[in-house]
């Protein structure tokens, strides 16, 4: 069974509703199909037991009823034919000829063993054989006997039998009229000789097999089947209409028959249900524990990045699931909380730090222009050449401070930029200037390749100065032979410009440093122009990215917002060949 996980409020949890929910639908779907069924069933057994069996009783009593009567009319003809006198008086007579003809084509019958005469004593006195006549009394009489077996009377004509199979003799019943009085005094009756399965053959197509038996009863209460021997009655006895005095249809009828398969299908039914049932549970049981390890996960990344772990991030995965798209969502929200945090921190780290650096800045720049100027005016006067060096020393000393409290100036109280269209090749070529003999002293190729014609929306002062920073590090970063270059793309509605060196690299421990104030790897520097480009950048509208592996050099990305007339001429300028890379 899943684990129903039970809340404060002791609800259930969605795994366990939804189980439920299947369980419970499943299980009114089984009931109600169980009473369709029970309700089908029924009325199928009461149509077979109810108007088949009417209409088959009706039918097979009337097959019954055609068959007497036919034995009966034919019968009332021979004993009213004005030739048998004569073929019981005088058997030589024309007359007597003209009966035995009659007798011999009304014996011919499939469903007589033959006709039979008898005197006033019931003895045997003469008979004519029908094509289907064995046994007794025809090959010999012995055992044949009338007496001791039921009579009864019906229409004048009188039923005597039925004589059930024995010893290899076929079951057969007399039907006998008597022949109107001769005159001289005898009283000789006629009986046809009928073969006791030519009536019960009549019942075998109104039964069902194995449900509906039809049987008759004849007097004396034996019950014959549809072969005229006697049977049992296995089932529930259902009367039937009387076609003789006596002689009684009946059907024996056996629901159970009925039933029994559909009391196993039933069965089967509900061996399939729990089936179901139980497989319904195994897969909401599996769902439930995946869901449960799944969302343990989501869990465990809240209190994460509720303890402080910005860093902390789900698995994804390859699945396209609700859970998944939670998942990609969290690490989504991850990311930008931290980012936001980032830049608050940053934001209040650097408004404390600004506010430090411009007043420090304020305090030591009035004294360094009075030691300057002091400085130039010892220099001129100074005869000796030692103090003279040490004086120029300190000149240089005190421009290099004087930088520093720039550096700080320009930290503390950035300017707010005036963004207007600007070209990648005047940036580029005031870039060159400056950094060519820069890197011609450190023994750096430097150069600029790209999309020259490319047009950004910014500050160009603020960008040049951005890549002046950025650019003196990468030269700096270099060996002799090493090389520096600029490269500027476009990437749909922003322009890239990547400067890459081979330098030393970065470490991967120290790439989220290099930007913050005061760090530096270098021996001489403030730490403050990756600081003071990152801040140009954002004020730009611009984003910055780092790249870098030791020994194998940095690429620094800058992305700034292209102009809208340079984005017009974006689908004209795709087929014109870009400007050369340039060597400078």
């Amino acid at each position: 069974m899943p684990r129903f996980h039970w809340s404060r409020n002791q609800r259930l949890s969605l795994v366990g509703r939804y189980t439920l929910l299947s369980v419970g639908v499943v299980v009114c779907a089984l009931l109600a199909l169980s009473l369709f069924y029970q309700r089908f069933s029924n009325e199928l057994i009461d149509r077979l037991t109810g108007e088949r069996l009417s209409a088959q009783v009706a039918a097979t009593s009337n097959k019954l009823s055609a068959f007497l009567d036919t034995r009966i009319y034919q019968l009332v003809t021979l004993s009213n034919h004005p030739a048998m006198p004569a073929f019981i008086e005088a058997p030589n007579s024309p007359q007597a000829e003209e009966a035995l003809t009659l007798l011999r084509v009304e014996a011919d019958s499939p469903d007589l063993y033959g006709v039979l005469f008898f005197d006033w004593y019931d003895n045997l006195d003469r008979l004519v054989a029908g094509q289907a006549a064995s046994g007794p009394p025809y090959w010999s009489k012995n055992g044949w006997d009338i007496s001791g077996l039921p009579r009864v009377e019906h229409e004048g004509i009188e039923i005597i039998g039925p004589k059930l199979p024995e010893n290899g003799n076929s079951g057969w019943i007399l039907m006998r009229a008597h022949i109107r009085d001769t005159g001289l005094g005898q009283n000789t009756s006629v009986a046809l000789h009928v073969r006791l399965a030519s009536l019960t053959e009549l019942l075998a197509s109104a039964g069902v097999s194995g449900v509906i038996d039809p049987l008759l009863r004849t007097p004396g209460g034996i019950v014959l089947d549809a072969t005229g021997r006697p049977t049992e009655v296995n089932g529930e006895l259902i009367e039937g209409p009387s076609i003789l005095p006596g002689w009684n249809l009946v059907m024996s009828v056996r629901p159970g028959t009925i039933i029994q398969p559909i009391d196993e299908t039933r069965f089967w039914l509900a061996v399939t249900a729990a089936v179901i049932i139980v497989i319904i549970l195994a897969i909401f049981f599996a769902l439930s524990r995946s869901l449960r390890r799944r969302v343990d996960t989501l869990v465990q990344g809240a209190h994460s990045i509720a303890s402080g772990d910005l860093y902390y991030r789900l698995p994804e995965g390859r699945r396209r699931d609700e859970i998944s798209t939670v998942a990609k969502a969290f690490n989504t929200m991850a990311w930008q909380l931290k980012d936001l945090i980032d830049r608050t921190v940053r934001a209040e780290k650097l408004a404390v730090l600004g506010q430090f650096a411009t007043g420090v800045a304020h305090e030591v720049r009035n004294p360094l222009a009075t030691m300057k100027t002091t400085v130039q005016a010892l220099m001129r006067k100074e005869p000796d050449g030692e103090r003279k060096m040490l004086l120029d020393d300190m000149g240089h000393q005190i421009d290099r401070l004087s930088r520093v409290v720039n550096d700080l100036l320009a930290y503390g109280r950035p300017g707010e930029a005036c963004p207007q269209e600007t070209e990648i090749r005047d940036l580029f070529r005031q870039s060159s200037r400056v950094l060519t003999p820069v890197a011609e002293e450190a023994q750096v190729r430097f150069y600029t390749s790209g999309d020259s014609r490319l047009t950004i929306y910014v500050d160009p002062d603020q960008v040049l100065q951005i890549l002046l920073n950025i650019g003196i590090n990468a030269i700096q970063a270099c060996q002799p032979g090493g090389n520096v270059s600029l490269r500027a793309e476009r990437h749909k509605d922003q322009v890239e410009i990547r400067v890459t060196d081979d330098g030393a690299g970065i470490a991967k421990e120290h790439l989220l440093d290099v930007v913050q104030p005061f760090f530096t790897m270098k021996s001489k520097g403030t730490g403050l122009g990756l600081t003071i480009s990152q801040q140009l950048v954002e004020s730009n509208n611009g984003t910055i990215n780092i790249e870098s592996a030791p020994q194998e050099g940095t690429t620094i990305t800058l992305k700034f917002p292209a102009t809208k007339t340079e984005t017009s001429k974006e689908e004209t300028s795709k087929n014109a060949p870009p400007d050369q890379d340039s060597d400078r």
